[in-house]
């Protein structure tokens, strides 16, 4: 089974011998064939042969490299990868009208049912919390209905549903932070930096899945940089940061059961200027915490796959229903 290979040690070099990897640290090499590979995430110094890069691309092995808080920042990848311009014309049609409204609609709809889905988990066993989670849940689903109703253009809607989106997540986190461990607790939301070992983690994994979303719309031929909700900022991947909305329970749901679980140690975290950070040993730990949980498997659509595979087939999904629309808008029908 191919894995994610995370270089997150300094001075690490990795280079290319024949036809394999070999990473190699403070004297100690290990070979690593491509078959055996599916991405590379480097997080710190390190050093990459162009041999090593040309090596990945060949095997369409994503090279993804990340801050330290995780964020994605650069990547290389295959050059036939990439939206064509039919498809990128159909997006800005489509993201444009209402079309648009209801697609964002959809993808909030869906991190707020998530949501929802989340906190009934976690009652379940907490007959003690009941009450603060109910109505937390409560008020979640207001909510949820303004959103169902939500009608107009995406130009005049986006703040309002963003806000939308902005006070489910709140109560959602309240109770989150209701239910940690006391030594953990935190005030909703932070990041770069974060300000308690609970955002630190959650921005980490958010940062896997930033990536994981971005190569699932690039293979799908869908143009990342063209979005609906957050598209006034320039040179920003913006269909990313809508996308990801589908499958943010993915990490919220790592990172709780990592903490209620007690698996966090404080030995994770370095402090820094006005927050913490994830150190070595902590974006081992966290790393491996959030691929097994995109490693596991779930029916989805009469089929059993992994959760990142389910990220790659709603990117398909996405791009092929941008395709018919269009044939069947010109009188071509659908394939």
């Amino acid at each position: 089974m191919a894995m994610d290979l995370h270089i997150n040690s300094y001075g690490t070099y990795l280079h290319k011998v024949g036809e394999m990897f070999e990473v190699e640290l403070d004297g100690r090499k290990q070979k690593v064939s491509p078959k055996k590979i599916k991405s590379i995430v480097v997080s710190t110094s390190a050093r990459i042969t162009t041999n090593a890069i040309k090596l990945a691309v060949d095997n369409n092995i994503d090279i993804v490299l990340t801050d330290d808080f995780g964020t994605p920042y650069g990547r290389f990848w295959h050059s036939k990868f990439g939206s064509t311009a039919y498809i990128r014309r159909r997006q800005i049609e489509v993201f444009e009208n209402h079309e648009g409204l209801e697609l964002a609609k959809l993808w909030i709809k869906n991190k707020v049912k998530s949501s929802i889905s989340h906190l009934k988990k976690l009652e379940y066993k907490r007959s003690s919390k009941v009450e603060k989670i109910d109505g937390e849940i409560s008020e979640i689903n207001k909510i949820l209905d303004k959103l169902e109703n939500l009608d107009g253009d995406i130009e005049e809607k986006r703040n309002t549903l963003m806000a939308y989106e902005g006070n489910a997540s709140k109560h959602y986190y309240s109770v989150l932070a209701y239910l940690i461990p006391e030594q953990f607790k935190f005030n909703g939301r932070s990041s770069r930096p974060a300000k308690d070992e609970f955002n630190v983690m959650l921005n980490y994994c958010f940062g896997i899945l930033y990536s994981k979303v971005e190569k699932a719309l690039i293979v799908a031929g869908l143009d990342p940089f063209v979005g609906i909700l957050h598209t006034d900022n320039y040179n920003k991947k913006s269909l990313v940061f809508d996308f990801i909305e589908n499958f943010r329970y993915f990490a919220w749901e790592c990172v709780f059961k990592c903490f209620s679980r007690k698996k966090v140690s404080k030995k994770y975290f370095d402090n820094i200027y006005g927050g913490l950070k994830l150190n070595k040993e902590g974006k081992k730990f966290v790393a491996m915490e959030f691929l097994e949980k995109l490693g596991e498997h779930h029916i989805y659509n009469g089929r059993k796959i992994s959760n990142e595979n389910v990220i790659q087939f709603e990117a398909h999904k996405l791009a092929n229903s941008l395709i018919k629309k269009g044939e069947a808008n010109a009188g071509m029908g659908d394939i």
